[in-house]
């Protein structure tokens, strides 16, 4: 008889990877069968094996015959004995046989009740169950299960749960389970009370959607799905992708379904900037006006096409308002018996660093940027969205461009407006308030948007100063450097006059944003505005060579510790006839070098001379105080420190070194009566209130300790004070 020939399968590189994944751990699934004792853990053992195509499990069986070990023979007879493909239980047959022939045998015996063929042919192939995704895609990530029923009266379920990261990572997590159909339920049972966001069910159709549009990420970000995903290509192609009966597919967003009208917009942006434009699309209304006849898929690539050019990053909102929206004078049909029909218009001002690109003319969204900072590339936008509900939703349905509008008003309008808003914004600060951040946020609403009427007077009035010198001010007053020199900048290069006082002003604006927490968090940008304040700063000194330029740039050194260069600077303004202010602050740093250097001596008599030549400056006292309480003079420092407060009564820096002088001499309710000073001064320092609560403890008032600090925790629980005396009062309380 001639011998049949054996196939010879062409695997792919994936289906390589598995197969020696499988090779190298087969002595661990040979431990855990010993341990198995009915057909159904044989099946869970072998869970990873089984969910391979069949031709795969017939070339591993083929490698397993060469591996010469009783533990591959376990394996083939397990394989033999629950593989429901009859061709993986002939080459299993066959690799057993080749074994006996080198007297190799299986260490294990399968369960009797389970071997035979026709038992084996009454086990339920998996059928798709349920599945469960949370409604968090406005989130940019969804958190998706689905479960397969299977095994003999389907009391088993496998379960497939997906990490979906729409904005970065695609396919993040994967994982595979096994589980009892009791357990499924008890979990899902149980994730349903312990996270904060609901769960709903969802069809295969719909969990395959919202698989596919995660890996549309991942190739546009180039990054590969997680690790076990790949893995398991072959169950998660056979059962989802190629499946057939997968439910219909309602077109659900799976976005939390109570979200108002301002987080729909401000979602709407944060998606924009971010690169979900998958959400972006399911956020605007059927008959948005910036849909213009596209599909979805058309509406993603365009804006990734432009994302990929714009670059755009770091995201900021810089005022929100909502207000009921004009209703129109025309009458439609649908708006006569819709329940539907109300509509808000919720206006953002935002900023976003991006480069300049031509696909930003194709985007009907894209708005004006009414300032750019050409250092950053941040553009500031004032941009309004008319909501509408829509299946008691809101939705994006029209988009309107303030910034853009301010710029067609008259030159006089806008100056009015400016006049008018301000005069407001003066009145509302000077009311007495009685929430006061809700105050706060409606001052810095109209600031902003004051800011954008400049901007727009500015570009209409291009050789008038004064718009320019208005805004800086707007800018600075709102703490935004990096608005405020957009202004500065130009006042520098288009208007000589006051030149110098403009280029100190932008100098000081480029360090003040080097060193602000923004800056530091983006590789090289510190570096980058400390050097353009230096250029400034030399160019100045190019212009007019004076004491206070050369004490300017010697402050700035001081700040990158270059201390050579900076003491070299402050000799240079020394020759150069320095105002009693100037040698004032001449000194002032000198001391602060020598006392960086541990000259404490030569600190001392710096500082002192400052003192006489700049008796009101709150900072010279107290580093007098400071440089005493190092050489030991506590008295002397107490005096300074005092002084130092009665000139700056909101600088903490010398309440807290009085409290640790009292606290040091044993004098706690000294001490205490300083730490209460303070917070009289400073309510919110969440340093002082941490300070008061450990001058509380030590007084043993331990309940009024507590308070103080979960107060002083609220403000900032990361404060280094703050957690060291949580650890303190934990500590002693454990010790008691």
């Amino acid at each position: 008889m001639v011998r049949k020939k054996e196939t010879a399968f062409s695997l792919t590189d994936e289906e390589q990877q598995q197969q020696q994944h499988l090779l190298t751990h087969y002595h661990t699934l040979a431990e855990s069968l010993r341990e198995s004792t009915d057909a159904s853990s044989i099946e869970h053992v072998l869970q990873e094996l089984l969910q391979y195509t069949p031709e795969l499990q017939q070339t591993i069986a083929k490698e397993l015959s060469k591996e010469q070990h009783s533990d591959a023979a376990d394996i083939l007879l397990a394989l033999h004995s629950v593989s429901p493909n009859k061709e993986v239980r002939k080459e299993a047959r066959r690799a057993l046989l080749r074994l006996e022939n080198a007297s190799i045998k299986p260490q294990w015996q399968a369960p009797q009740a389970r071997t035979s063929v026709v038992e084996i042919k009454t086990a339920n192939p998996p059928r798709f169950w349920r599945g469960q995704v949370s409604q968090t895609r406005e989130q940019g990530e969804v958190l998706l299960s689905l479960y397969w029923e299977q095994g003999y009266d389907y009391t088993e379920v496998r379960s497939f749960t997906f990490v979906l990261d729409f904005w970065r990572d695609g396919v993040r997590e994967f994982i595979l389970e096994t589980l009892s159909k009791r357990r499924v339920l008890e979990s899902i049972e149980e994730r349903q009370v312990t996270t904060s966001h609901a769960f709903v069910e969802c069809t295969l159709a719909e969990g395959r959607r919202l698989i596919e549009e995660a890996l549309t990420t991942n190739t546009w970000r180039g990054n590969q799905p997680a690790v076990e995903y790949r893995h398991h290509s072959n169950t998660l192609n056979t059962l989802i992708f190629q499946a057939q009966d997968v439910g219909r597919d309602r077109g659900l967003t799976f976005m939390y379904p109570e979200m108002d009208a301002q987080e729909t917009a401000i979602n709407f942006v944060g998606a924009w900037s971010i690169g979900d434009y998958g959400l972006t699309y399911d956020l605007l209304s059927r008959d948005s006006t910036l849909l213009k006849d596209i599909t979805r898929a058309e509406w993603i690539e365009q804006h990734r096409r432009w994302f990929d050019e714009a670059h755009p990053a770091r995201l900021m909102l810089t005022f929100v308002q909502e207000h009921e929206a004009p209703q129109s004078t025309l009458w439609l049909p649908s708006s006569a018996t819709s329940s539907q029909a109300k509509r808000v218009e919720v206006e953002i001002g935002w900023s976003l660093e991006l480069s300049e690109t031509m696909l930003s003319g194709a985007l009907a969204e894209m708005p004006l940027g009414t300032a750019i900072n050409k250092e950053t590339g941040r553009h500031w936008f004032w941009s309004k969205y008319t909501m509408v509900r829509e299946n008691n939703e809101w939705r994006v349905q029209r988009f309107h461009d303030e910034g853009a509008r301010l710029q067609g008003l008259p030159i006089t309008e806008i100056q009015q407006q400016i006049t008018r808003r301000e005069e407001e914004v003066e009145a509302k600060a000077k009311q007495p308030a009685e929430d006061m951040q809700s105050l706060l946020d409606e001052l810095t609403r109209g600031f902003y948007q004051i800011l954008h009427y400049y901007d727009a007077l500015i570009a209409l009035v291009s050789l008038d100063r004064q718009p320019c010198e208005a805004a800086t001010g707007r800018a600075m007053a709102l703490g935004n450097p990096e608005r405020a020199m957009v202004y500065l900048q130009r006042l520098v290069e288009r208007f000589p006059e006051r030149l110098e006082l403009n280029m100190r002003s932008l100098a000081g604006t480029y360090a003040t944003y080097a060193f602000n927490e923004a800056a530091a968090n983006i590789p090289g940008r510190r570096e980058h505005f400390l050097e353009l304040a230096e250029a400034t700063l030399r160019d100045l000194l190019e212009l007019h060579n004076d004491a206070l330029n050369h004490l300017l740039l010697a402050e700035l050194y001081s700040s990158q510790e270059r201390n050579e260069e900076a003491e070299e600077e402050l000799h240079q303004a020394e020759a150069l006839n320095p105002t009693t202010d100037e040698q004032g602050s001449i000194e002032a740093n000198l001391g602060a070098l020598a006392m960086r250097r541990e000259q404490m001596a030569t600190a001392l008599a710096h500082f002192e001379r400052a003192s006489k030549l700049v008796p009101n400056h709150p900072g010279i006292w107290f580093n007098l105080g400071f440089v005493h309480r190092l050489l030991g003079h506590m008295e002397t420092a107490a005096s300074h420190y005092k002084h130092a407060i009665e000139l700056e009564p909101q600088d903490i820096r010398p309440y807290s070194e009085l409290t640790a002088i009292n606290m040091n001499q044993q004098d706690q309710q000294e001490a205490r009566r300083v730490v209460e000073a303070g917070l009289a001064a400073n309510p919110d320092s969440a340093h002082l209130l941490a300070l008061h609560a450990s001058v509380l403890h030590v007084l043993g008032e331990e309940r009024a300790a507590q308070r103080q600090l979960e107060q002083a925790e609220q403000l900032d629980p990361t404060l280094e004070i703050v957690q060291a005396t949580r650890q303190q009062l934990e500590l002693d309380k454990k010790r008691k």
